[in-house]
């Protein structure tokens, strides 16, 4: 495997454990974003990658590279266009890090007009991965870092990069099924906890809350089905199972709300909305829980 210029745009808990796992892989990254760190330290299940960082804060700065790990979050896209643009050029394997189900049409405006763009492939990954940021360039993973990625050419170069990592990255025939799953348990799981504000301790608690979870799991299950996901009720299990599981863990929609920042919750809950109008699925209680959401965001400047 050929060492690779890497570009990490958004250094946070995602960016930075991925960043890592590339760099214990042998490849030379540079991270892109607006807060400064000079000293990458992740701590992981295996061990820990600490090493010495570059992080630019100036798209002036940042040069093309073979490969760009897009790890902001779904809203932050439109901030980070000129660091797409000056990371990328033809050739460049792009890989989206982010939540949701449309990464492709999320990012491909913002790359380089002229046409050029059409030379870059564009990834969307399914990113399951627990981690932390406690400062800049300071992450703990606590569980499996886990990526999954179409398994088309630029997604098997894309999974080979991290040979040697402690990440996981595993190529799949059908992204669009693993993305609504993963989609599912962030609609259910963080919407409920950006109203309550709570871990998903509450899903352990309280049998009502748990209901609830189910009946919201059937609506996007409906409409996952509709859009093409090979899902069936064992989803729904999952989920719950997952809540359950993770009953400390708070969603990063959920740390986002409480620290009063813009939520993604236009594409992990609205889109179950749009999408359920969009194939003639009803989904009563979905619409609720996003119009809930909306109404607590931030008032915008």
């Amino acid at each position: 495997m050929s060492t690779k210029d890497v570009v990490v745009i958004g250094p946070g808990a995602i960016g930075c454990t991925f960043g890592a796992a590339l760099i214990q892989a042998g490849h030379h990254v540079v991270f892109a974003g607006r807060t400064p760190f000079d000293r990458l330290v992740v701590q992981h299940d295996h061990g820990e990658v600490a090493v010495d960082a570059t992080c630019l804060t100036s798209p002036a700065d940042v040069r093309p590279a073979a490969m760009v790990l897009l790890a902001t979050k779904a809203h932050q896209v439109p901030g980070a266009a000129e660091f797409i643009r000056a990371s990328c050029g033809p050739g460049t394997v792009v890989a989206v890090l982010q939540n949701g189900i449309d990464h492709e049409a999320r990012v491909r405006p913002f790359l380089h007009e002229g046409g050029s763009e059409s030379a870059m492939d564009v990834l969307g990954v399914m990113v399951a991965c627990p981690a932390d940021r406690h400062a800049p360039g300071q992450v703990n993973v606590t569980g499996r870092a886990l990526l999954e990625v179409q398994a088309s050419p630029a997604g098997l170069l894309f999974a080979e990069a991290f040979t040697g990592s402690f990440a996981s990255v595993r190529p799949v025939d059908d992204m669009c099924t693993s993305l609504w799953r993963k989609l599912m348990l962030n609609t259910v799981g963080g919407g409920i906890g950006v109203l309550t504000r709570r871990s998903n301790e509450v899903f352990v608690s309280d049998d009502q809350a748990l209901s609830l979870a189910r009946s919201l799991a059937n609506e996007v299950l409906a409409v996952a089905q509709a859009d093409g996901a090979k899902l069936d009720e064992k989803s729904i299990d999952w989920v719950i199972a997952m809540l359950e599981m993770g009953s400390t863990h708070f969603p990063s929609i959920v740390v986002d709300r409480m620290n009063g920042h813009p939520t993604e919750w236009e594409i992990r809950n609205q889109i179950i909305v749009d999408k359920g109008v969009e194939h003639g699925v009803a989904t009563p209680l979905n619409a609720m829980l996003s119009t809930l959401i909306r109404l607590g965001e931030p008032a915008s400047n």
